[in-house]
This record gives C-alpha cells, structure tokens and sequence, in this order.
C-alpha cells in the first residue's frame, strides 16, 4: 500500500479550497493541517477536511506530520513560504508566480534541486479545454511567423482586489498564464520592447493598467496587448498565430478556428476536460511519489519568469531587452 501523503495548505481563500476538496476525493493524501492569518477562514476550509487550523504557517510548514506544502496565498507570500517548506525538507506545489522577481524564481529551482525535492508551480492554463484543442491544432499553421494575444478587461478597481495592487507583482509576474501560454507556443522569447501606463496610481494600487509588448522568438515576432480596469464593458480575448499555411485563432477562450490559404474557416472541436485542480493535485502528486514528468517543467516556469523579467526592464528603461538564451531555462 502506499504511503498515504499528508498536505499542509497555507491559504483559506478560493484555491485552497479547491485543492482541499480535490484532495478529499483521493485516497492517497489527505490535508493535515491548514494555515491562514484568519482562523475563522481557516476553520471554514479546514472542517470538511478534518484538517487542524494554525494562523502560523510557520508552525505548519515545521511540522512532522506534513510530507507536502501547497503554497495558496497571495503572491508576496509565495517565495518565503515556498523556502521555508524546500528548507524544512518538504515538496512544494505553488500557484502561481513562482516569484515576483526572476533572481528569486531561480534561488527556489536551485534550492529544490540540491535539496532532490519536487518544486512543482501550478499553470492550469495550460490545461484548459481550449487551449489543448489550439496547440493540437497549432501544427497546421506550419512555420510560425507572428503570433498576438490580446486580453482587455473592464474589470473595475475594489478594495482588496489584488488586480490592481501593485504588491501582488510587475504585470507579467502577476499575469504569468499569458506569458506560460505563449511560451508554450513559439518558445522562449529571443528580445521584448514593452510599455506599460498606470492609471490612477495612489497608496499602491491603481485604477487602470495597459500593458503593449513585442517580442521576437526564433522564426517570428509576437505581440501583447493586455489591459484591465478599462471603461468598456465586458471582455476581449484572442490568441491568434500566422503561419506559413494559415491562421489558427482563440477568441474569448472557447472557440477555435483555424483558416487556411484558401480562406475556408473551420472550428476546432474543443475536446472534455476534467476539473482543472483535480487536474494540477493529480501531477503534483505523481511527481512526489512517482517522479513522474509533470505537464509543467521548472525549465519551462523559468523561461515565464525571464519573459516577465524582460518586460519589466523594458518598461523601467524605455529600452529593448535582450535575453540571452543561456541564462534561459
């Protein structure tokens, strides 16, 4: 029989309670204890799991009974929880950003390996039903020469939404899901020059950012256009690729097209997908017990962390960057 893992979660709020209850429907871990600043949040999270409730994480990451850590709280926490747990000799799972700075995302893979303990980094969109169905696809457009996203949100600005604090991180640290899935496209990027505007910048949070990028990969060019706090209403998205043999495209995160030379559209099937955190505790879990591969590499969690690393110097400087593919993951 194998040995039954036992999970500390830091964090109460939507994702830890996702991955609580993920956990509770397998019967190869079970959720020890959980650790959030408000008991009260704790408790609500902690009692379907039979879990025991701390306000210090660090009391529970210290503990003898905890095998794992799943780090779910915000994102200025994540790296000296994510330590804490590699220097207790614990695996880690989390969420995303790694990191708020590229040097930080580094020290933690570099801890994890000399410490032979599974650092795993949570990026369910790759897992989306969606975007499986786009990169399957993603072969017919041939040789890749352009590839763009745009996302404009009119979510608007509320007290302790961590959109639209600047302490949750630069943008491309805070929004590592559209660096990951660009990345996973067309590869790393080779160079960026970026621009970001905030709006209404007062006592650390703002009210509206826009954030344009080029970037260049091996073969192509690529392009962003990310905004948030927009006076429009509603939401925009498209992921689109040219290539040599046509067009593939992604609008509003659930239909794909692809459009070949000779102008015929056809919609992409969008195949059934489970539960994407059932999905993510799943790989970690094989990780740890198994060593299986995960759908995420630390390799590939690096290479969002430069490309955020990238974009924010850009902007500091006015400048282009030039990353250089070996310091690249």
């Amino acid at each position: 029989m194998e040995k039954l893992l036992r999970i500390a979660i830091l964090g109460s709020g939507r994702v830890a309670r996702a991955r609580v209850r993920e956990i509770g429907l397998r019967a190869d871990a079970r959720v020890t204890v959980i650790a959030a600043s408000s008991p009260e949040r704790a408790r609500e999270v902690a009692e379907p799991a039979g879990a025991e409730v701390l306000t210090d994480w660090r009391e529970a990451v210290a503990r003898p009974d905890v095998d794992a850590v799943m780090v779910c709280s915000r994102n200025a926490m994540h790296v000296p929880q994510a330590e804490a747990a590699l220097l207790a000799g614990k695996h880690v799972s989390v969420d995303y950003p790694l990191a708020l700075s590229l040097a930080d995302a580094e020290r933690l893979a570099a801890l994890a390996a000399e410490r032979q303990l599974v650092l795993h980094v949570e990026h369910i969109e790759l897992l989306s039903a969606w975007f499986v169905a786009f990169l399957d696809a993603l072969p017919r457009v041939g040789a890749i020469r352009d590839i763009s996203w745009k996302n404009l949100s009119a979510r608007q600005f509320a007290p302790g939404d961590w959109t639209f604090d600047r302490a949750s991180g630069f943008s491309m640290f805070q929004q590592a899901s559209l660096p990951s899935r660009l990345i996973r496209c067309v590869g790393p990027a080779e160079w960026i020059d970026a621009t970001e505007t905030l709006d209404g910048d007062e006592n650390g949070c703002f009210r509206r950012r826009e954030t344009v990028v080029s970037f260049g990969f091996s073969g192509g060019t690529g392009h962003i256009h990310d905004a948030v706090g927009l006076g429009t209403p509603g939401q925009s998205s498209e992921l689109v690729v040219t290539g040599e043999n046509g067009v593939l495209a992604a609008r509003e995160l659930k239909e794909v097209t692809f459009t070949g030379s000779d102008g015929v559209v056809e919609p992409i099937p969008i195949p059934a997908v489970g539960g994407l955190f059932a999905r993510d505790v799943a790989e970690f879990l094989a990780r740890v017990t198994h060593g299986t591969p995960a759908y995420v590499s630390l390799d590939h969690v690096l290479n969002v962390m430069h490309f955020a690393d990238a974009v924010e110097r850009s902007v500091a400087t006015g400048r282009r960057t030039v990353l250089n593919g070996e310091n690249q993951a």
